[in-house]
């Protein structure tokens, strides 16, 4: 409430006796220039700038150019590290196209090995087999005639046998 009856008196008197009157009248006019403080808030900007600039921004300039330099650098390097990557790929891909037709070709000369091995154990299965048949049919027919001897014999046997029978009977 004070404040607000200061407010009051001010406005309505501020030419009066009263003690804002007399704070006023200390005051400086806020309309008239005060040249020395001008410049002296003009030396404190221009010291302040040039404080900043040497302990503030160039720092600063030089942190953002080494980080620069380096991000380039990077690149360059990046650059140089996907043409090496691309190098190797090409030369791993080379690489593989040959594996892959000496790959082709062994295995095509292991099946033609294992075709010319499965013929020659074929042949040779069958060479035994011949053999094994020319063997038992020697054996049958040695057979054979034996038991055609033996029949025969058998035979003759028997009849002079009969025949002794028949006589003896007759």
């Amino acid at each position: 409430m004070a404040l607000l009856e200061l407010a009051n008196l001010t406005l309505r008197s501020p030419e009066g006796d009263g003690p804002v009157a007399r704070i006023l009248a200390q005051m400086p006019d806020p309309m008239r220039p005060d040249l020395p403080a001008i410049l002296f808030v003009i030396v404190l900007l221009v010291v302040l700038y040039l404080y900043l600039r040497v302990v503030f921004f160039k720092p600063i300039t030089k942190v953002m150019a080494d980080r620069d330099r380096d991000l380039n650098a990077g690149g360059d390097a990046k650059a140089q590290a996907a043409a090496a990557l691309d190098t190797r790929q090409k030369d791993y891909q080379g690489r593989l196209k040959e594996l892959r037709a000496k790959a082709f070709e062994t295995r095509k000369a292991l099946a033609d090995a294992a075709g010319k091995e499965k013929q020659r154990m074929l042949d040779e299965a069958r060479t035994k087999a011949q053999a094994e048949r020319q063997a038992a049919v020697e054996s049958l027919r040695t057979q054979q005639a034996e038991a055609k001897q033996n029949l025969l014999a058998q035979v003759d046997a028997l009849a002079e046998s009969m025949a002794q029978t028949l006589l003896k009977q007759a």
